[in-house]
């Protein structure tokens, strides 16, 4: 244990599926970690038009993922059927979790931009590669921004809808512990903030707001402000770590080895 954030209660909110490298990190540098679920993920059958779509995979130029989740329903999907991706299929990422997944999964990322954004990949897409075919799978609650770009800029985008996200039910007694304050709350999405804000009273809330709240991405930062919250800027780098550190440099501990 190296100390740097001992002492420190932090909220985490991610998946119990997902959360579990933040945690062991946080508690390794003395932090008490409160893990509440805000959000649950489950699997969407595809519907006749995306069957259709998975039927004819070799058609497209590109697959995007814009989420670590997209990539885990769409992969599940592939396999409950035989299927495979054409190896002329290129793969674009938003996010370094995701792309690590990609490679995890032997899928080989040729397009990831600096900017861990849905519409920061669009633009790179757009700019660097001249027009094709594109599927992207998502959630249901998929943003239409990346979409919405590359097809004004004459690609052709299919979006496979493989999951769907809702809120987690959270027991009383995590709301209590919650209310009896905290020094730092970490959201890694939009659907987690709003969740769990959604789930608080409103001693719940004013002990959020009285925390440093420190969002994975610019994304889950716009949705933060929407609900009334200040949060800090996102790290540089949008993973576990790049939370950890940005925890560390605000709070005075030294950074873990290898982040910015």
């Amino acid at each position: 244990m190296f100390g740097g954030l001992r002492g420190k209660r932090i909220l985490i909110t991610r998946p119990r599926t997902q959360g579990s490298r933040l945690n062991e990190r946080l508690r390794e540098y003395g932090a008490q970690v409160l893990w509440i679920p805000a959000i649950e993920t489950l699997p969407e059958p595809p519907d006749e038009a995306g069957r259709a779509l998975l039927s004819d995979l070799g058609r497209f130029d590109w697959v995007a993922f814009t989420s670590e989740n997209a990539l885990k329903y769409f992969l599940k999907l592939l396999e409950a059927d035989g299927l495979a991706l054409s190896k002329r299929t290129r793969v674009a990422s938003v996010g370094a979790a995701t792309s690590r997944a990609c490679k995890e999964a032997g899928l080989l990322v040729h397009a990831q931009p600096e900017v861990f954004t849905g519409e920061a990949l669009g633009r790179l897409l757009a700019g660097q590669y001249r027009p094709g075919t594109l599927l992207l799978p998502r959630g249901t609650a998929g943003r239409e921004e990346l979409a919405d770009l590359l097809r004004a800029s004459g690609w052709s985008v299919e979006t496979l809808t493989c999951y769907r996200t809702r809120p987690a039910r959270i027991h009383a007694q995590e709301l209590w512990e919650l209310e009896q304050g905290l020094d730092a709350a970490l959201f890694a999405s939009p659907s987690a903030a709003k969740a769990l804000w959604e789930a608080l009273s409103p001693i719940g809330r004013e002990a959020l707001r009285a925390a440093l709240i420190l969002p994975i991405g610019p994304t889950t930062a716009e949705a933060l402000e929407e609900l009334g919250l200040s949060p800090s800027p996102p790290p540089e780098e949008t993973t576990s770590e790049g939370l950890v550190a940005a925890l560390l440099r605000h709070f005075g501990g030294a950074s873990p080895a290898g982040s910015a």
